[in-house]
């Protein structure tokens, strides 16, 4: 894949378009955020971001719109030995995540009673629509997401300033793409942001490392959804919301 599009790298744009929509999610979503618009749906505009980016971009390299444009569909299924890995790394972060939160969170300086009152002031969660969240999680966002940081992004940048910055720059706009979620909030200390970005961090490496071996992309969306969904499932009960 990053073979193609060195080759076409004229067609697809140049670098300074590349950074512009590789960035315009975090505007999008960092004006919503100063903006204190609440809602789901608007909450959700800069998913659209996401997939503008690849969407148009592959549009211009491939001069039509097809489902390849919005998911490597071409991409063969990865080896049983890599699922098998995905499972595993999906494991590794979930519970890596509950357990420190589980025994370490007042040392964090993470107040849940503080954070669910947050969470209630700008979201309705209901039964219905937190199972929905999980869900919506496990497949949609995950996948958006990856095709945003991963099968585009960190593919765009290898080709051009080589795997490392892609890699890193990658992982750390995927990480930092979800700072808006507690940002502001009481009941989350400066120590777990950083934790958190950290985590972020290390879990985008390992997806775009899965994204380096045949059909990896579809394993970094199955660990990638499946960490989200296990989280949120654990994070609401332990909330309270269920």
């Amino acid at each position: 894949m990053i073979d193609e599009l060195k080759e076409n790298k004229k067609a697809g744009g140049n670098s300074t378009t590349l950074w512009c929509w590789a960035i315009l999610p975090h505007l999008v979503r960092g004006s919503i955020f100063w903006l204190g618009i609440l809602g789901y749906g608007v909450q959700l505009i800069y998913k659209a971001a996401l997939i503008a980016g690849p969407m148009i971009w592959r549009t211009r390299q491939d001069e039509k719109l097809s489902w390849n444009s919005v998911w490597p569909i071409k991409e063969p299924l990865p080896s049983k030995k890599v699922w098998i890995y995905s499972l595993l790394s999906a494991v590794i972060f979930s519970g890596s995540a509950i357990f420190t939160i589980t025994f370490f969170h007042e040392m964090l300086g993470v107040d849940p009673n503080v954070l669910k009152s947050e969470f209630d002031s700008l979201f309705s969660l209901t039964t219905p629509i937190a199972v929905g969240l999980v869900l919506y999680l496990f497949t949609i966002n995950a996948a958006l997401e990856e095709l945003h940081f991963r099968a585009w992004l960190d593919v765009e940048l290898s080709s051009r300033y080589g795997n490392w910055v892609g890699v890193f720059v990658s992982s750390n706009l995927f990480a930092a793409m979800h700072m808006f979620i507690f940002a502001g909030m009481e009941g989350v200390s400066v120590l777990s942001m950083g934790l958190v970005y950290l985590s972020l961090v290390i879990a985008g490496v390992t997806w775009s490392m899965f994204r380096r071996v045949p059909g990896g992309i579809h394993a970094a969306w199955l660990s990638h959804g499946l960490t989200d969904a296990v989280l949120l499932t654990w994070g609401l009960f332990w909330l309270g919301y269920f």
